[in-house]
């Protein structure tokens, strides 16, 4: 069994890579060849991965309940299992049934295994000392695009897309099963605490009183549902986006790419200079960078400097808000039912998100891009607006 701070996150750290790369971003490189041996249309092809997230958000509470029952390890050890045989069952679809099936059974695989079940199992460990661990946790997480994209690229053309969700389905059964087998067991001692001694020190009050945890957990909602939206529609259309605006192909891809470089830079900020931090300003601060990030666009359209600044200030923002999601709720409300409220709070989200890109899509035939990006300010303005509503009613002297 697994026992040492270092050890533990590194395994967690792993874990998330395979599942996040496999389970989430797989479909983003073998959707085409999918689509043209089997001879469907993109859009159906990505459908069954909205159907995932769309049940991910039925199921979000049912997972919660089971985690607080059974316990991390239990539950990302039967995630890892149900994974390999949602990725197996897509290596082998002939049939649009089938297809969907598959998607049914990852999206209950994420919700077993992706950052939330992740965040829970660290908390169970240690308790209200995960906020360090969940922050470098998020730095692992970070990289699944960046390895499994090319991993499904050169393992769909050396062996086909069939071959390559087979070898996502053996990634997932064959590392991330044992390790999460070797994490704690509820309620075992672990060798030494976050900072490498014994966690002896009672556990702080949380901030909300459980009175006033309803407003709060609305609020935390409202801003991550939000942020969701303009994340997932941005990550489909922003670059069709940008060249139906002017921008040259080529210079949008590469300037978007940038964004995931200043995702993981915003991560490490929070890590090295963030711990002290107080929740509601950091809340704050993740939100309101997303606001400020539409400035350059309308200062300057799509010229690069513009482009590249909003990139930046969004990859940032995003990097931030996957650390809000995970230890802001733990600090506000507490170690016991973290998992519930985690799942009340991404619930309404994760349902948000399968239904962007179409929604957004409608939008632009509808109204252009730069009405379209007006309306992810606004809803940007939203989300900020929940987090200063959160600072305004629990931190009324500090404001």
């Amino acid at each position: 069994m697994l026992q040492s701070f270092p050890t533990i996150v590194t395994a967690l750290g792993l874990t998330q890579i395979i599942s996040w790369g496999t389970i989430f971003y797989g479909i983003s490189v073998l959707a085409k060849p999918m689509a043209q041996e089997l001879g469907w249309s993109m859009t159906f092809v990505f459908a069954g991965f909205s159907v995932s997230l769309l049940v991910g958000g039925i199921v979000s509470r049912p997972v919660a309940a089971f985690i607080q029952k059974r316990g991390g390890r239990v539950t990302l050890t039967l995630g890892s299992l149900v994974g390999g045989v949602g990725l197996g069952l897509l290596s082998q679809v002939t049939s649009p049934v089938l297809y969907v099936a598959a998607w049914v059974i990852l999206g209950l695989a994420s919700r077993l295994t992706l950052y939330d079940a992740a965040f829970a199992t660290l908390v169970e460990i240690y308790g209200m000392k995960a906020r360090r661990p969940i922050s470098i946790l998020t730095l692992f997480g970070g990289l699944a695009s960046s390895i499994y994209w090319p991993i499904c690229h050169y393992a769909n053309e050396a062996i086909g897309w069939r071959g390559a969700w087979l070898v996502c389905a053996l990634s997932v059964l064959v590392i991330c099963t044992p390790l999460h087998m070797l994490l704690p067991r509820p309620g075992a001692a672990v060798a030494g605490g976050v900072n490498g001694g014994e966690a002896t020190a009672p556990d702080p009050e949380p901030l909300v009183p459980a009175e006033k945890r309803a407003f709060a957990v609305l609020m935390l909602t409202i801003a991550m549902a939000c942020n969701s939206f303009i994340t997932t529609a941005l990550s489909v259309h922003l670059i069709p986006a940008a060249v139906s605006l002017g921008m040259v192909a080529a210079t949008a891809v590469w300037i978007a790419s940038i964004r995931g470089v200043f995702q993981t830079l915003g991560r490490l900020a929070e890590i090295l200079w963030g711990k002290n931090l107080d929740p509601f300003l950091f809340a704050n601060i993740s939100t309101g960078i997303m606001v400020l990030a539409f400035a350059p666009l309308a200062a300057g359209g799509v010229a690069v400097p513009a482009f590249l600044a909003f990139n930046i200030l969004f990859g940032v923002s995003l990097g931030l808000v996957t650390i809000v999601k995970g230890a802001v709720p733990l600090v506000l409300f507490g170690r016991h039912g973290y998992a519930g409220v985690l799942a009340a709070i991404a619930t309404p989200g994760l349902i948000v998100t399968a239904a962007a890109p179409t929604a957004y899509a409608a939008v632009l035939d509808l109204v252009g891009p730069v009405w379209g990006f007006a309306l992810l300010f606004a809803i940007s303005l939203i989300s900020f607006g929940a987090t200063l509503a959160l600072a305004w009613r629990f931190r009324r002297p500090a404001i």
